[in-house]
């Protein structure tokens, strides 16, 4: 008689019967598990909703601060001259505080005196970040003489919120006495922070 084959077959009886077992289970599972991943891309779609609602509210807020900003007057003062003299500038604000080298700040206003140049040529600089109405008394001081060729000749600028306004040029004589001279009265509209020079 002739010997039976032990030849493993995968695909017996006892392999067919675990493999339709696993894959019953997993069916099973997935379908127990089926609403929770929909609850899952739910809260995913709420939050993702939560998360660009916040990121609008924050742009909002940010181009109203922008805005708010973009109000605010400003106003800065320059004066340059092209020789080698001393030539100083000073700002009289609507509350008769003098800004120059000598007092470049005061306690309660956020206007500053930013730059002196002893040594020409130069420019010095006024600034105030949040301008009140009311009139500004812009001068120009002849500190000292280091110019042989006589007279000095000093131009201004002032900067604002709605563009730029020359200054009239202005020419200092001496420094001994000390010329000093007015070089414009600019007037800040309580209306509208308008920044003009005052005729």
């Amino acid at each position: 008689m002739k010997a039976r084959g032990r030849a493993l077959n995968i695909f017996s009886m006892s392999a067919l019967d675990l493999f339709a077992s696993a894959l019953g289970a997993f069916i099973l599972l997935a379908v127990i598990a089926l609403p929770f991943f929909a609850n899952t891309a739910q809260l995913d779609d709420a939050s993702l909703l939560g998360q660009i609602t916040q990121a609008r509210e924050e742009l909002a807020q940010a181009q109203a601060e922008l805005e708010e900003a973009a109000k605010a007057n400003f106003m800065v003062v320059i004066m340059s001259w092209s020789t080698a003299d001393d030539v100083d500038l000073h700002v009289i604000d609507p509350a008769g505080r003098e800004f120059s080298h000598r007092q470049e700040e005061y306690p309660g206003s956020e206007a500053k005196f930013e730059e002196d140049v002893t040594n020409g040529p130069g420019n010095e600089l006024w600034l105030h970040p949040k301008v009140t109405p009311g009139e500004y008394v812009v001068e120009y001081v002849y500190y000292t003489d280091r110019n042989p060729s006589g007279p000095v000749r000093v131009r201004g600028t002032v900067l604002h919120r709605d563009g730029r306004i020359a200054l009239p040029e202005v020419t200092l004589r001496s420094a001994s006495p000390r010329d000093r001279q007015r070089a414009a009265v600019l007037r800040v509209a309580a209306e509208d922070g308008r920044v003009q020079v005052a005729g």
